[in-house]
């Protein structure tokens, strides 16, 4: 083989190799996007379902708090829970500050603060806690015990 001809095979081979590192870059910039937008589902379900939970709980104690005549302070659960005046859990007796009664009052309903080892946070409102997980948020109103999603600065109805 010529000397031109051995050249050629080098650069062919420089070539295939460029495009199979370049079809390798995109097939892992695929898969990597993929993966981050599954994980963000899995993390918003996650909040959900717990919200869920918790808002069952909330209506649990809502209705033990009218079945004991709507006292300030109830007692159940070996824990002294402070409601507000429409029966709604503010938090756990002693209220302390409003962040941390938001994180008290889920960790006195949930009876974890943090599920599978991922951090929640949480802020406090005037009108009740929100609740949140890795930029995915829900608001625990005070005023009727709902829980809603909390996306850019409002909740969802």
């Amino acid at each position: 083989m010529s000397r031109q001809g051995e050249q050629d095979v080098r650069w062919l081979a420089g070539y295939r190799l460029v495009v199979a590192i370049l079809v390798l870059l995109v097939i892992l910039a695929t898969l990597g996007t993929g993966y981050h937008t599954q994980r963000e589902q899995a993390i918003g379900t996650k909040l959900t379902l717990l919200g869920q939970q918790f808002a069952e709980r909330v209506q649990r104690l809502h209705g033990l708090w009218l079945d004991e005549r709507r006292p300030p302070l109830l007692h159940a659960q070996g824990l002294g829970w402070q409601f507000d005046e429409r029966g709604w859990p503010l938090g756990m007796a002693p209220l302390t500050t409003p962040s941390a009664d938001c994180r008290n009052l889920w960790q006195g309903i949930m009876g974890e603060v943090a599920p599978g080892g991922l951090a929640l946070q949480f802020r406090a409102r005037l009108d009740g806690c929100l609740i949140g997980l890795e930029g995915h948020w829900l608001h625990y109103r005070f005023g009727d015990g709902t829980l809603v999603p909390w996306r850019d600065g409002s909740a969802e109805r």
